[in-house]
């Protein structure tokens, strides 16, 4: 059984677009032991099953599978690929569809990540399927927290003092509903919305808790707003997020999962508590995570 971890988005800022129109994209990328589980085995013929997990947050969206699925898609010959054995992969989903935190990619990139560390495919080629799969597929072919650019294929794997990433407590609030990533993209880029300068960072020193607290503090979700003017649930979590005594409290990618970021166990239970309320009387789910 091999875990497919979720990935927050700690800031997510637009300074950019390309001349085809994708958004040129600036965000620390950060995974986390809230994850599905795949089951891989050699079979005499592929294929790839999807269920809930049994303590998944919410069901309520029914799953693709074989083809339908972007593993099975890759698994029976997609992508101008064509595999030498077969195996049946089963998923155990946790991480809910269309929140932002990157599960159909993670279970994609921890298909990959079994084919070549079993000598199926080579590294060469993993990463090259990763990128056809989708922009996100290479962040999970070796998930640690890393500085992704362009528009999201980029990425560079950052390095911390011993401890660091441990001292990171995440609260997640999930919703029963996805956000949709091309239709807040596409209203971006219609309002307007002026982009974002480029940050400002070290990417190549070890970073510190200090130096990632600063850059908590000061990052930001440029689609944050938009994402929450469709949405009076992901408005009202983020306003009470913001009451608790977080590091930084946000949306992940273009939602719908709000979350926030605490110093210790303690401040990140206290929050929790002032969440009740707003679990009992929205149709959303809170969970504790820590880094992958």
């Amino acid at each position: 059984m091999l875990l497919a971890p979720a990935k927050l988005n700690l800031g997510l800022r637009i300074v950019g677009r390309r001349q085809d129109g994708y958004h040129l994209l600036e965000s620390l990328f950060w995974p986390i032991n809230f994850a599905d589980e795949l089951t891989i085995e050699p079979s005499s013929q592929s294929s790839v099953s999807c269920i809930w997990a049994e303590d998944a947050p919410f069901k309520n969206i029914s799953l693709n599978q074989n083809q339908e699925n972007l593993a099975g898609k890759l698994l029976l010959g997609g992508f101008h690929w064509n595999p030498s054995r077969s195996f049946s992969v089963e998923i155990k989903k946790r991480i809910p569809i269309g929140g932002g935190l990157g599960g159909v990619s993670s279970n994609v990139g921890t298909l990959l990540r079994y084919l070549y560390e079993t000598n199926e495919i080579t590294k060469e080629q993993s990463e090259l399927l990763a990128r056809q799969c989708g922009a996100d597929v290479s962040f999970f072919l070796n998930p640690t927290p890393s500085w992704v650019t362009g528009i999201g294929e980029t990425r560079q794997p950052l390095s911390f003092l011993p401890g660091t990433r441990e001292k990171l407590f995440f609260l997640l609030v999930l919703f029963p509903f996805g956000s949709s990533t091309p239709f807040l993209f596409e209203k971006f880029r219609e309002n307007n919305n002026p982009f974002s300068p480029p940050t400002q960072i070290d990417i190549q020193s070890p970073w510190t808790f200090a130096s990632l607290s600063r850059y908590l503090e000061s990052t930001k979700n440029d689609l944050e707003s938009l994402a929450a003017s469709f949405s009076p649930e992901i408005t009202r979590v983020l306003e009470s997020l913001r009451l608790t005594n977080s590091l930084y409290s946000g949306l992940s990618g273009t939602g719908s999962t709000c979350f926030a970021v605490y110093p210790s166990q303690e401040k990140r239970e206290e929050a929790a508590k002032v969440l009740q309320k707003f679990c009992r009387d929205l149709p959303c789910r809170s969970v504790f995570a820590e880094s992958y």
